[in-house]
């Protein structure tokens, strides 16, 4: 299901908020598309979503687009193995507290949030559907010719 946001929220900075998770600071990707998506190790969905974010990255061009894996599960050895068993090069940040994820109002796996080059969330896509893979490529391809 994806949601578009109207006028969309701006998209908070996890490493101005208190006890956020290191690694992520969405103000340096100002002026790029994210793919800001939530996944965990037990996700069946999240497993078929993984070559689609590895495909959008060799699609659309790294100083436009960044797509940013954020893992929710307790256990980073459980999320380090399902990385390695998948094979992705994505950047991952883990949140095992969740912090990330509560601010977003994360409540299904895997969700991505689309942010705009101008920081706001446009766009909310919970679950992942194969056969909507067409109307996620619309929405990353209309933020990206957003002047």
């Amino acid at each position: 299901m994806a949601l578009a946001i109207g006028g969309g929220l701006l998209a908070c900075d996890p490493a101005r908020a208190a006890g956020a998770p290191d690694g992520l600071n969405l103000d340096a990707y100002r002026g790029k598309v994210v793919y800001l998506d939530f996944w965990a190790s037990w996700c069946a969905p999240c497993k078929l979503s993984f070559p689609y974010m590895e495909e959008m990255t060799a699609i659309y061009p790294h100083n436009k687009f960044v797509v940013i894996a954020v893992n929710v599960d307790h256990s980073r050895e459980k999320a380090d193995a399902f990385i390695s068993n998948i094979g992705s090069k994505l950047p991952v940040v883990y949140d095992p507290k969740g912090l990330l994820a509560g601010r977003y109002q994360i409540n299904e796996m895997p969700t991505s949030i689309l942010i705009g080059r101008d920081g706001r969330v446009r766009y909310v896509h919970k679950g992942f559907f194969p056969e909507q893979m067409v109307a996620y490529e619309a929405h990353i391809s209309e933020l990206l010719n957003e002047k």
